[in-house]
């Protein structure tokens, strides 16, 4: 990802509406995993950026310990000013070996163009101890590509299908593959193709206005298409989303703009792909 992102994330994850949604979504199944086990959870953040989910895990009482790695060098400074046990490596190189962990999180990670799909899943597949889960979430449906996706050097946004496979590849068995913010999809599908018709002069104006990020040096940094909605707005979003969550056991969710996966690997017999 471009610099000026991590910025954004550092300044806006604890409180922007998509980063809280899907903290909750993450927190929620990590806390049910934990109940399955009977005992707190070791966690490894494949792609961990700066730090925000790995912060709000410290704190909870079923989780044993919560490390996690990353490549770049701001999102590494960021993590471990928070205090966080993080490792400088990329998911496409993490080494192959017996598993550890009870769970890895991946975030949006193999969605990034720097990241090669079937190498990262056989990675994070192999740091999972027999019978452990892989928690990912990526980007959804092509047809959303858009001018943030440029920005945050996006490669792919994914469908169910090839998502599916990806992880079979790896050896993990899928449990749970479901689209969520669906019930904003129309609204960002009308912002592609407004894009597709040339710049917006909005978007500009927007950032023109939009606070100034700094640095952990407490240096201004470029600014981010990211930003804070309105307190109430903000608020609203969350809300919305809580309710989408809550109803997506009985309301069928065709489309979204994310994926989000739980697979499992195996307990025995099946063998971890390697990719190469």
């Amino acid at each position: 990802m471009q610099e000026s992102e991590y910025h954004a994330m550092a300044a806006l994850e604890e409180r922007h509406w998509w980063y809280r949604s899907l903290r909750s979504r993450v927190m929620a199944r990590l806390e049910k995993e934990a109940r399955r086990l009977g005992r707190p959870l070791e966690v490894f953040d494949a792609g961990c950026g700066t730090g925000g989910l790995l912060v709000a895990l410290k704190g909870q009482r079923w989780i044993s310990a919560a490390s996690g790695c990353d490549r770049h060098p701001v999102a590494l400074a960021y993590a471990r000013s928070r205090g966080l046990h993080v490792s400088e490596a990329s998911v496409n190189d993490l080494e192959i070996g017996a598993g550890c962990f009870d769970v890895v999180l991946s975030m949006d990670v193999i969605y990034h163009r720097e990241v090669k799909p079937a190498a990262a899943m056989a990675a994070m597949a192999s740091r999972l101890r027999p019978g452990g889960l892989l928690l990912l979430n990526t980007a959804a449906m092509p047809c959303l590509w858009r001018q943030h996706d440029r920005k945050v050097m996006g490669g792919r946004r994914l469908l169910p299908g090839p998502l599916r496979r990806l992880t079979a590849d790896a050896g993990l068995e899928v449990e749970h593959l479901q689209y969520w913010n669906s019930w904003l999809t129309p609204l960002l599908w009308l912002q592609c193709r407004l894009e597709a018709l040339g710049p917006s002069g909005a978007v500009s104006e927007a950032k023109a206005q939009a606070p100034a990020a700094t640095t952990p040096a407490g240096q201004p940094a470029q600014v981010s298409d990211v930003q804070l909605p309105p307190l109430g707005l903000n608020q609203a979003l969350v809300l919305l989303l809580r309710l989408e969550a809550s109803c997506s056991g009985v309301l069928p969710l065709p489309w979204g703009s994310s994926l989000m996966l739980s697979a499992r690997r195996p307990e025995t017999g099946a063998r971890l792909s390697v990719a190469a």
